[in-house]
């Protein structure tokens, strides 16, 4: 990371991570376990807490010692030539986001979006109507950090996933369109491949109710996710000029 960071001119600073293995993740003050089980029917990993826990850190450290903005960056990826002007761009100017997502997904990408404005390179400033997982880049400001701080004081999702609930968290998350970050595959991930584990294990009137909370929970989200990027287009056209 340091020779990669270094051959694009960023000046960068490594943050110690939380190992959720090194201690009893599922007992963490930070994770709510209830609302987990009763929704996916499973605990989040230990390293999904341990993420979790890292990424909240890092946001303290932002509000603790008034950084303005960060850029937050795991320790796997890779980087496209042209990723310092694209921040360049980001941040010139009067900034009208709280946090830049930037999501290395084909899927999410040529899902359903609304460009909002061109930046240097080819790239674009988009908006998603989706919840992708993915923290391995973003930009963040100080009042996203405080706002995240808040809502994951007792948290039962990854922390990628809180990052794109924003209507719940009344964030103005946006993504660019490609993504000039990219995760390295090749790292083998602390956290596992949990992505596509649906296994329930949760017993009783818990596993009797979460065919219905699972429902509940999918429904709920996806009606989310579509309000808020219609309520988000009057402001995106008011804000944003191409």
């Amino acid at each position: 990371m340091s020779d990669r960071l270094e051959k694009l001119g960023l000046e960068f600073e490594f943050f110690e991570a939380v190992d959720g293995h090194a201690f009893d993740a599922l007992s963490a003050s930070e994770y709510d376990g209830v609302k987990r089980r009763r929704y996916f029917g499973r605990d989040l990993s230990a390293g999904e807490i341990g993420c979790l826990m890292s990424h909240r850190a890092v946001y303290q450290k932002m509000v603790s010692e008034e950084v303005p903005f960060a850029l937050i960056l795991e320790d796997d990826t890779h980087f496209k030539p042209e990723f310092p002007d694209i921040l360049q761009d980001l941040m010139d100017g009067e900034v009208e986001w709280d946090m830049v997502r930037f999501l290395d997904r084909k899927k999410v990408l040529r899902g359903p979006h609304r460009i909002l404005k061109p930046l240097v390179k080819g790239y674009e400033l988009i908006r998603i109507r989706a919840v992708p997982g993915g923290a391995y880049g973003y930009l963040l400001s100080r009042y996203a950090a405080e706002t995240l701080l808040s809502y994951t004081e007792r948290n039962w999702v990854q922390i990628d996933v809180m990052h794109g609930r924003c209507w719940e968290t009344g964030l103005n998350v946006v993504a660019t369109k490609p993504s000039p970050v990219r995760p390295d595959m090749d790292i083998p991930s602390t956290i596992g491949d949990v992505r596509f584990d649906k296994m329930i294990t949760v017993t009783g009137l818990v596993r009797l109710f979460f065919p219905l909370y699972r429902f509940l929970f999918k429904v709920g989200s996806s009606l989310s996710i579509r309000v808020h990027y219609w309520r988000m287009a009057r402001w995106d056209r008011r804000n944003w000029k191409s």
